[in-house]
């Protein structure tokens, strides 16, 4: 009988040790299944901005579209986003807007030097 109750409490010890780690791994699991997708949601945020960038003026306004676009086709791409997601896409949106506008100044001013020189 005093076997029978150890071999319980040692496997009821290793369930407490176990149940935890199957939680972290699933966790694991789950975030490397997001973040697999994640070039998919990258590309889609771009192919959104090229797209809206001659029907909208205003950037605030290219955003806010941008941003509906990918909720609407987050089911599309098996993505499940939450804020956090669209608060780091939103900045990455913010993000390459900046750039582009460093590259289009850059482009700008060669075009100019190009024009002084002949």
């Amino acid at each position: 009988m005093e076997q029978y109750l150890q071999l319980i409490v040692s496997v009821l010890a290793g369930l407490a040790t176990a149940i935890p780690l199957a939680i972290k791994l699933v966790e694991y699991v789950r975030k490397a299944v997001k973040e697999k997708n994640w070039p998919k949601v990258v590309g889609l945020v771009i192919d959104l901005m090229s797209e809206v960038e001659g029907k909208m003026e205003v950037g605030a306004d290219k955003k806010t579209y941008v941003m509906a676009m990918l909720k609407a086709s987050a089911d599309t791409i098996d993505y499940d986003l939450d804020e956090k997601d669209y608060e780091k896409i939103g900045e990455l949106i913010d993000n390459m807007c900046d750039m582009s506008k460093v590259l289009n100044a850059n482009k700008t001013v060669a075009a100019e030097e190009k024009k002084d020189i002949k």
